[in-house]
């Protein structure tokens, strides 16, 4: 490069170099004392990144890490314990019955049974003589000191006790479900009248807290991990805990879980919430901020800063689409913790335009 060239592109820079200062000093600026900030109504607040988000359906469903069932232990009828059965959402108590089971056989089977129900009940009657002949106390514990022969006769005797009271519910009485703890119905298959076959669950009961929150996305770059509510379809607001995530390779989708952070939270099983769940953040950041914040100057947007104490400074800035009715989205010209005029911009702007308001 020759020594004019050189020289012309020096000259150059330097232009630019002023025609940037120039701009930055012609920026308006504005010094207010504190009682006039007061009577000009100015608000400022402390900017933030706003992230993208996604809006995620979800639905309640019965935390897998505590779940109990209670099920049909045998073939039978169901019937109910009081007016109705319990139904999801109602809450029951520890020993409390929830329903009968009244044992279904066919012919065969109660032949059979009753033939075993015999047996049991003749035993129970020898052996019932045997101890009042021998004066064995039955309800002493089996201890080596017993002699042999006492010992098998306790013994037997409380078998054909238990096979009689087995056998005789099967075949007469209805067999109680009972909840086995206190806690919330989450679900329940049972209908009276109908049969249930054994091992149907007919119950499913949780404690307090035992509801999780299921949510199931394809795009990976929702960020599962910063969700902390849900919401329900009447709008109310519920504090969520993330338990973890998975992937399903042949779906291509990911499935979070959360826990419900409340034990009161009034929902059911399959009921459909929203989470709104944050995007990784890429490229330049984000500020939302409120729309009566920004000025036009210039042809360009604009907000003011509150740079210290009384020195407020108009900064230049790039819109995105509104983000709602109320606030604008601001990409870049703003930092993290910024504080911007969210009220009383007007009041700045008149006051640059007067010598008062000049530094």
């Amino acid at each position: 490069m020759t020594r004019t060239g050189a020289a012309i592109a020096l000259l150059g820079v330097l232009g630019c170099a002023a025609a940037l200062a120039h701009q930055q000093e012609a920026a308006p600026q504005v010094w207010l004392d504190k009682p006039a900030q007061r009577q000009a109504g100015i608000r400022t607040l402390a900017l933030a990144a706003a992230l993208p988000s996604i809006r995620l359906p979800a639905v309640v469903v019965v935390d897998p890490r505590r779940d109990l069932r209670i099920a049909a232990s045998q073939d039978g009828v169901v019937e109910a314990a009081g007016p109705q059965l319990p139904v999801a959402g109602q809450r029951v108590k520890a020993g409390q019955v929830l329903a009968w089971l009244r044992p279904v056989l066919s012919q065969p089977d109660r032949r059979d049974m009753g033939a075993d129900l015999a047996v049991a009940q003749r035993d129970l009657k020898q052996g019932r003589i045997q101890i009042d002949r021998y004066n064995i106390d039955e309800h002493q514990k089996l201890e080596v000191k017993l002699s042999t022969p006492s010992v098998e006769i306790i013994t037997n005797y409380h078998s054909a006790e238990v096979r009689n009271a087995e056998l005789s519910g099967a075949l007469q009485d209805r067999l109680p479900l009972l909840a086995p703890r206190s806690g919330t119905i989450l679900r329940s298959p049972a209908v009276a009248g109908k049969v249930a076959p054994a091992g149907q669950t007919l119950f499913e009961i949780s404690a307090p807290g035992a509801l999780a929150v299921e949510a199931e996305y394809v795009d990976d770059d929702v960020d599962a991990d910063a969700v902390q509510q849900a919401l329900t379809v009447d709008g109310r607001s519920l504090p969520l805990r993330f338990v973890g995530a998975s992937y399903d390779a042949a779906l291509r989708s990911h499935r979070a879980l959360y826990a419900v952070a409340t034990e009161d939270a009034g929902l059911s099983v399959n009921q459909p919430l929203l989470l709104d769940a944050p995007r990784e953040r890429s490229g330049p950041a984000q500020y939302a901020v409120p729309a009566s914040a920004v000025f036009t100057h210039d042809g360009h947007a604009w907000v003011w800063l509150h740079q210290d104490a009384q020195h407020f400074v108009a900064r230049q800035v790039a819109l995105v689409n509104p983000a709602d009715g109320e606030s604008v989205l601001i990409e870049g010209g703003l930092g993290q913790g910024e504080r911007v005029v969210a009220e009383g911009v007007d009041a700045l702007n008149a006051a640059a335009r007067t010598p008062e308001g000049a530094p």
